[in-house]
């Protein structure tokens, strides 16, 4: 899960690979074409500031800067409710961040959370000259087949979990939890796009009203911090529900990639900086287990576009897969069978190298989007 009073967030710049995959809506990424229309965007205690922007259609650059507010850490770009791009935890004053998107004429929401305005209207104008290429659409192929085949075995996982906790069979769900976080992990950054749907399977305790605390976190609260499955039936059902809405919704998302790379750019981030400190899974510990699946997703979504970065800059991609080489390395110790040593093992050097580790694969990444450019520039 990825929603702070806002979110935070995996990998900062897999997102900007799909930069390639423009077509309605375009594409996102965490750096900035240099021939797109730029818009500067301040946080403020209000809200986004300007509130309302314009743009001509076509690749836009997103710059956003805390510009002093405690409350308001993030802003999102939406098509309804429906994110395409969005950067996240800002939280102090003079932090930076950006994302690139590309739009078709049409009105937008600017949304900066936690402020105290409504939100405002991206008026996008003109005509997008969208195309795409043979290579483009395989890439997009492999990437949606690794995207249904986990949401297929997200379903699967989640019935005999949803089962056992409706049983109360409390050790039996225990037994089954990582089962089921393994693949929504990896297909986040798609599951986030989807409105309220993301809250509502992985909200934490103090990213929701106490009252709308529900999916797999408090069904995790009950089992591992209140030792029993007792009163989860409902929370139960609905999580059932909901990954079965996420599986329809799914076979049907367009992939402009704009909500996948988004939603990339910003996973590894979360590792890196939020999930690093062990609050995604704060009841079970099953932090390192979340990690890999992150890892595995971003690959996948590398591993979907590197063709199109070995056109350009073989040697970089020749590090990428070095570098994802590294942070399995990483993690490599602390795997017991199936699954990891808890989270409260690890000591703040292992927490600090695992994170460094990130960051070098994150840096590399970064790369990516300007070696592309430049080559089918040439």
């Amino acid at each position: 899960m990825t929603r702070l009073p806002a979110r935070a967030v995996l990998f900062a710049a897999v997102a900007a690979l799909f930069a390639l995959f423009v077509t309605a809506c375009g594409s996102s990424g965490d750096s900035s074409s240099p021939d797109a229309e730029t818009i500067s965007i301040k946080l403020t205690d209000a809200g986004c500031e300007p509130h309302d922007a314009k743009a001509p259609a076509g690749p836009i650059n997103f710059e956003i800067e805390n510009a002093g507010s405690g409350k308001v850490t993030e802003m999102e770009v939406l098509d309804g409710e429906t994110i395409l791009g969005e950067k996240e935890n800002l939280a102090a004053e003079g932090m930076t961040g950006s994302f690139s998107l590309t739009l078709e004429e049409g009105e937008y929401t600017l949304r900066c959370n936690a402020g105290d305005e409504e939100d405002g209207t991206l008026t996008v104008s003109g005509k997008l000259d969208a195309k795409s290429s043979p290579e483009v659409e395989k890439a997009i192929a492999r990437y949606r087949s690794y995207l249904e085949e986990n949401t297929e075995e997200l379903l699967t996982a989640t019935g005999p979990f949803v089962a056992a906790v409706l049983a109360g069979n409390a050790g039996e769900a225990k037994a089954l939890y990582a089962a089921a976080r393994i693949p929504y992990e990896r297909i986040e950054p798609v599951a986030e796009s989807f409105g309220d749907l993301d809250p509502r399977i992985d909200a934490r305790a103090n990213d929701v009203p106490a009252s709308e605390f529900g999916g797999f976190h408090r069904i995790e609260q009950a089992l591992w911090e209140e030792g029993t499955a007792r009163g989860m039936a409902p929370v139960a059902e609905q999580l059932l529900a909901d990954v079965e809405e996420l599986d329809a919704k799914v076979q049907k998302v367009k992939l402009q990639a704009v909500q996948i790379a988004n939603g990339a750019n910003e996973l590894l981030g979360e590792v890196s900086a939020s999930k690093i400190t062990g609050e995604e899974e704060r009841y079970s510990h099953i932090d390192l287990v979340d990690f890999k699946a992150n890892v595995e997703g971003s690959e996948a979504a590398f591993d979907a576009v590197e063709p199109l970065l070995e056109k350009t800059d073989p040697k970089l991609a020749k590090e990428i897969e070095a570098d994802f080489e590294a942070v399995y390395a990483a993690l490599k110790p602390y795997e017991r069978g199936e699954g990891f040593v808890s989270y409260t093992d690890l000591t703040k050097a292992d927490t600090r190298k695992l994170a460094q580790s990130i960051d070098a694969l994150a840096e590399k990444l970064s790369l990516v989007p300007a070696a592309i450019v430049t080559g089918e520039a040439a």
